[in-house]
């Protein structure tokens, strides 16, 4: 079994994509993925098959990030859907990349909760059968739902919020 930092060298960018399709602050994203880490150390001695790691910790992140969004929706302090930056200055290629992909992140931020599960996963390269696993859902309903976001991000992705 690896160490802890080399699971953490090897799984860091997912934990934050993840982090980041629940939460816009940057300081609360660094919050919620010192969060996750402090789980997945607790929660490693219960992995029973370490090629089993990646689905293991998306599942634990996807928990928390769930539960960081309800505390905050009953906490009503702040709301999460804050506008991103303005992009209507011209840019050059690396900035026009960078706001695609704030702006996919947006609509990704905008799929109801169980389409919203289902893409962050997908989007981490996880295949189809671990993601029902994670989720506790069937392979046939995450596909499903993996359609419909699809769908949801193909109308979505081009209108302005």
């Amino acid at each position: 079994m690896l160490s802890l930092e080399e699971i953490v060298d090897k799984h860091a960018g997912m934990v934050r994509r993840i982090a980041t399709v629940y939460e816009r602050h940057p300081d609360r994203i660094d919050d919620l993925v010192q969060e996750v880490w402090l789980a997945v150390w607790q929660a490693l001695p219960r992995l029973d098959n370490p090629s089993m790691l990646k689905p293991y910790i998306a599942r634990i992140a996807q928990n928390i990030c769930v539960t960081h969004v309800r505390r905050a929706l009953v906490r009503k302090d702040e709301r999460l859907g804050d506008g991103i930056a303005d992009m209507s200055m011209p840019v050059d290629e690396a900035t026009d990349h960078a706001r695609q992909l704030a702006r996919l992140t947006e609509v990704i931020r905008q799929l109801p909760e169980p389409l919203k599960a289902v893409a962050g996963l997908y989007l981490e390269e996880i295949p189809i059968k671990e993601i029902a696993t994670i989720l506790g859902i069937s392979e046939s309903n995450t596909s499903v739902r993996l359609h419909r976001a699809k769908t949801f991000i193909r109308l979505n992705f081009g209108a302005k919020t």
